[in-house]
């Protein structure tokens, strides 16, 4: 099976590609806001963006001190989490204490903080987006400037230790020379693929364009529709994924996708490139080569190979090998970027960082020895060996043979890393997600036409707009 799609161009094999890990730092400061830890906090008075530190501080020393820290992981990876704490907490020469909140979620945790800004009551650490991490300095003021405690010589990062971090994930968390975050995990948003059914299909390589992915994912669901079990009929190709990250992705594919840094600029999602790959997405649908199912996640139907490709990110490794045991799946997969037909693979990636808020300089300074520990290589190897997680410095992969070995698939992934973009570090990014995932979904509809994409995506630019001015 053979399809062509108009707008599509041949590209050249994907290049994986090596760069230098960068770093940076400078100045430092501090102010005070009462934390979760502190009993006697003030629950009346109301967080302002007049909090914003000035003053530089040299870090004291870590004492004892009892800490809050809040984060969003679930499942092993906030066991994991939660077993690291309670080891610090037994450990550490300070006398520091950590207690742990898992929030659940990232939204979740989001609404929990606003709440606790607004009775001063926030905890001292936090792992949180790295968009919104940038929101509470920036809009708020609320945070501790790291720069002092990442450049000090007892407790910092050392430089050589910082280039062993990716650079873009890096200076996420700086803005005007300010660090206000360090980075605390990765999440890259890929293409899981199952390559022994490819092979079977009879598909050696992996798809490097978007026609090459049509072509494959369109096999796949011929066969289910031509072999001897009717229950996988309808199934077989790309699971049909209008998330934020996978529009994004498949808009980039086809040279669009283009979200500026100063939101002030506006928006331009109606060109030529971004209706190329809504048209895509459209056909691939109405061609029954992406499909939907009734289960919310993939897991299962990739296992039982219902799907030859899902869109997934580095977070779902864990699950999708815990799926494969219970389905008794051996086939052979691995993760592949988006196909860039330009010959740029496509890689997407969001991350969570660490954050302090002001409170005193004591408590400050345990917060980061903790934030620090949390960095280190031991605890790095360990998140990685309990949940497949994408370590935070790259020199831990030195530490993990036994794991490589078991897992030789996993160390696939890291390759995409230094190709990976992060997502938009924006205020009005959460606004621009739902309006994508909507898109995306009306682009499922049977009665949606090739000739009403420019419409749709007009709506999505004068909406984003329409909120941007209303902000300002």
């Amino acid at each position: 099976m053979l399809i062509r799609l108009i707008h599509m161009k041949k590209s050249s094999p994907i290049i994986l590609l090596s760069v230098m890990l960068l770093a940076a730092c400078s100045a430092g400061g501090d102010s005070m806001l009462p934390t979760a830890t502190d009993v006697s906090a003030q629950k009346t008075a109301t967080a302002t963006a007049t909090m914003r530190p000035t003053a530089t501080v040299t870090p004291t020393a870590p004492q004892a001190q009892i800490l809050a820290f809040w984060h969003p992981w679930t499942g092993v990876k906030a066991q994991s989490v939660a077993a690291l704490v309670e080891e610090y907490n037994q450990t550490n020469q300070d006398g520091i204490t950590v207690e742990v909140l898992a929030a659940g979620d990232a939204d979740y945790l989001i609404s929990k903080l606003l709440g606790a800004i607004e009775e001063r009551a926030v905890p001292d650490i936090v792992a949180v987006p790295s968009d919104y991490l940038r929101s509470l300095y920036q809009d708020l003021g609320l945070l501790t400037i790291l720069n002092d405690f990442v450049n000090d010589e007892v407790n910092g990062i050392p430089e050589e230790e910082q280039r062993t971090i990716p650079s873009l994930f890096w200076k996420q968390d700086e803005l005007d020379g300010v660090r206000y975050g360090v980075p605390a995990e990765y999440n890259l948003h890929l293409l899981y693929y199952n390559q022994s059914w490819a092979r079977e299909l009879g598909f050696e390589n992996t798809p490097t364009t978007s026609e090459e992915f049509l072509n494959q994912a369109c096999m796949a669901a011929s066969y289910n529709a031509n072999d001897a079990d009717d229950e996988n009929n309808g199934t077989g190709g790309w699971i049909y994924a209008h998330d934020a990250l996978s529009m994004l992705s498949w808009m980039q594919v086809f040279g669009g996708g283009e979200i500026p840094s100063d939101s002030t600029r506006g928006f331009a999602f109606n060109t030529s490139e971004n209706q190329d790959a809504m048209e895509f997405l459209r056909t691939i649908y109405q061609l029954d080569c992406a499909w939907t199912g009734k289960e919310d996640t993939p897991y299962q139907y990739f296992a039982k190979r219902y799907a030859l490709f899902y869109s997934g990110s580095s977070a779902d490794w864990y699950t999708q090998v815990s799926m494969d045991a219970v389905e008794d799946n051996n086939d052979v997969w691995t993760v592949i970027p988006y196909p860039g037909n330009a010959g740029n693979p496509i890689v997407n990636g969001e991350s969570l960082s660490y954050g302090i808020f002001q409170t005193t300089p004591e408590k400050e300074a345990a917060a980061w020895h903790f934030v620090h520990w949390m960095m280190s290589g031991d605890v790095q190897t360990n998140l990685v060996e309990d949940s497949f997680s994408v370590p935070v410095n790259l020199d831990v992969v030195s530490q993990l043979g036994d794991f490589l070995n078991e897992n030789p698939g996993w160390q696939s992934m890291l390759a995409y890393v230094p190709l990976a973009k992060p997502a938009p570090v924006i205020n009005e990014w959460n606004v621009i997600g739902n309006l994508l995932d909507d898109v995306g979904w009306q682009l499922s509809l049977y009665n949606v036409k090739e000739t009403d994409i420019p419409s749709i995506l007009e709506n999505l630019e004068n909406m984003l707009n329409e909120v941007i001015n209303a902000n300002q």
